[in-house]
This record gives structure tokens, C-alpha cells and sequence, in this order.
């Protein structure tokens, strides 16, 4: 929540305000804007089932620790999300968003509030989260991390 209240206070483009108006009868999410929202939550949900897959098979964690690991990849692929809401024909690295002090901050407060959930005893017991391991802390970044490189991959394929 916090990233997506940071992105509208960004300054955000310039020439947003020259375009010209979408039209009374054009709807507000196209059909292209519906299928990138439906194709991103399936890559997000493949990657969260695979760290959950991976933890279970590959690493043979116990279910707890699996569940926890697949939440925590949740969370985080939630959190690298915003980094997907740049405009398309911006650079990846430098634009609206890697320029938004706010985007930042809200990175920082989420990962807190996550890190708190692992490791702060009350939180970890309501929410039934157990620290993942060496391992699983590696497959949560890299599993969450995923959606986001195939998401500017075909972004940057899109655009040209």
C-alpha cells in the first residue's frame, strides 16, 4: 500500500497534461492495460507457487517454513512491483519512479514492517511466519524479484 500512496505524490511526466484527453466512451483500462494487469498477477502467483515449490521439494523445508517463504516472496514481489509502474519508453533504471524520494521511503517502511513479521515474536506468532533460513531468504529475493524482470523484459520488447 504504502509504494502505490508514494507513486501519487511523485511529480510525474511532464507531458502527460499535452496528450489528448481518452475519450468519454474509450474506457479507462483498455484491453492492453487488462491484459498486462491479468498477465503480471499470474507471473506474481507462478513465482509465488514455485519459491513454495522449491522450498517443499528442492530444499525440503518443512510446510511452515515453505508457507512462510512463499508469503514473504508475496510481500516482496508486491513491494518490487512499483518499480513495474514506470511509463513505457523509459529507461529502467533512471525514471519516475527510481527518482521518487517517497518510492524509496515506502520501500524502506515495507521492508521493516516484513523483517518485523519475521523477526519480532508477537508479530511472527500472529501471523504464523517463521524465519526462513539462510536458503529461503535467497529464494525470496530471488523468486520476487522474477516477476519484475520478466515484466520489464517484455515491457522493453513491447515498446520497440
Amino acid at each position: 500500500m504504502f509504494p502505490a500512496l508514494a507513486l501519487g505524490v511523485g511529480e510525474g511526466d511532464n507531458q502527460t497534461m499535452k496528450e489528448r484527453p481518452r475519450g468519454l466512451k474509450e474506457p479507462i483500462i483498455t484491453a492492453r492495460g487488462w491484459y498486462s494487469i491479468t498477465g503480471y498477477g499470474f507471473i506474481i502467483t507462478v513465482a509465488v507457487f514455485g519459491a513454495l515449490i522449491i522450498a517443499l521439494e528442492f530444499f525440503k523445508m518443512n510446510e511452515s517454513q515453505a508457507v512462510s517463504i512463499s508469503f514473504l516472496t508475496l510481500a516482496f514481489g508486491q513491494i518490487f512491483h512499483v518499480f513495474h509502474m514506470r511509463d513505457r519508453g523509459s529507461g529502467f533504471l533512471v525514471n519516475d519512479i527510481t527518482r521518487n524520494l517517497y518510492v524509496w521511503g515506502a520501500i524502506v517502511l515495507c521492508t521493516i514492517l516484513i523483517l518485523a513479521a519475521v523477526y519480532i515474536p508477537v508479530f511472527a506468532d500472529v501471523l504464523s511466519v517463521v524465519h526462513p533460513g539462510k536458503e529461503g531468504w535467497i529464494l525470496i529475493i530471488l523468486m520476487s524479484i522474477l516477476p519484475l524482470i520478466i515484466g520489464q523484459i517484455h515491457k522493453s520488447l513491447v515498446t520497440k
